[in-house]
């Protein structure tokens, strides 16, 4: 930056992140993220939500990664009322920053980078955890993150068939529109039997998914639900699993199936047999059996949004959807 001039913030909307960097990139992105995660490489303290009202709570999730020389903040809302004004439930922004000089270098949509980051969290995990000739993907929830799932997942395991449910049979017929290989269902059970990777994809409060129904040989995504409150799956689904979180702390404290399934003396704080980081890096066990089911917790973490919006930095050039403003 010369003397006189004015510092440039970068504006990635939607449009602008989805044209400059692609879902296998990310996916190569937040493996490495959730590598250095677990190497203690990584500061994060613990998300923190506010209630703003009862439909609506404000996110805060910060981190710094000094291999990238980078930090940021994703501040996001959650709206239990967003869809009915026709907005998807998260939103916000993700304000990435350099670590040298403290300037702020990008804004970006905060639903974008979301969706983009979970979905290739769970391919990750998928990759690492499911066995290799799994070809049946049960998709519970056909919401925003659906879609880039079924990328994400098809992307790294050879998907033949596909099932879906969801509440509305509508929204789920809508997902499976033009697909011959995506079928609707009429129940979680339906979905579930016979498939070999299940993405759980709902904020349900209240677990969809039994244990009694799971199969030797699973692999099981728990990624919808994201608070203390809320879990899609019941305490025999957590008891019947190798258990993998994103980040062990974490789990110990937001996942609310876990958590439920220990206050129920079900399993105890061990229960979690490492972090996706570790197993990727060798340092915990992944899948040990083929008849072995395995789950991953998906709680998010601000390394996977500091690593994709840094990456998204990088290629900010290839858009011309990127803008440039002045601060």
């Amino acid at each position: 930056m010369t003397s006189g001039s004015r510092p440039k913030l970068l504006v990635i909307n939607q449009a602008a992140l989805h044209e400059i960097i692609t879902l296998a990139e990310t996916i190569e992105v937040v493996d490495q993220a959730m590598r250095e995660l677990s190497a203690g490489l990584v500061a994060a303290p613990e998300r923190t939500m506010m209630a703003v009202n009862a439909a609506t709570r404000l996110g805060l999730m910060p981190g710094a990664m000094p291999s990238l020389a980078r930090f940021g903040v994703k501040v996001v809302s959650l709206s239990a009322d967003a869809e009915s004004f026709g907005l998807p439930s998260h939103q916000g922004l993700m304000l990435l920053f350099d670590s040298g000089t403290g300037q702020p270098l990008a804004a970006l949509d905060c639903h974008a980078l979301t969706r983009l980051r979970t979905a290739a969290a769970s391919a990750v995990a998928t990759r690492a955890l499911a066995r290799p000739d799994a070809k049946v993907l049960a998709i519970i929830g056909p919401g925003d993150l659906a879609r880039p799932h079924l990328d994400a997942i098809s992307a790294i395991r050879p998907i033949e068939r596909v099932r879906v449910w969801g509440r509305s049979k509508a929204r789920a017929e809508a997902f499976a529109q033009g697909r011959r290989d995506v079928t609707v269902v009429d129940n979680v059970e339906q979905a579930v039997k016979g498939a070999d990777i299940i993405c759980m994809l709902t904020s349900s409060s209240e677990p969809l998914l039994e244990g009694a129904w799971l199969e030797p040989g699973q692999h099981l995504n728990l990624v919808g639900a994201s608070l203390r409150s809320s879990r899609e799956a019941d305490n025999e689904t957590v008891r019947r699993g190798h258990f993998i979180a994103d980040s062990r702390t974490h789990a110990l404290s937001q996942a609310g199936e876990l958590l439920h399934a220990i206050e129920q003396r079900v399993v105890d704080q061990s229960h979690v047999k490492g972090e996706i980081g570790e197993v990727l890096s060798g340092k915990a066990p992944g899948r040990s059996s083929e008849d072995q089911i395995t789950i991953y917790k998906s709680l998010g973490h601000a390394a996977q949004d500091i690593a994709l919006a840094h990456a998204a930095l990088l290629r900010a050039g290839k858009s011309d959807k990127v803008q440039a403003v002045d601060w």
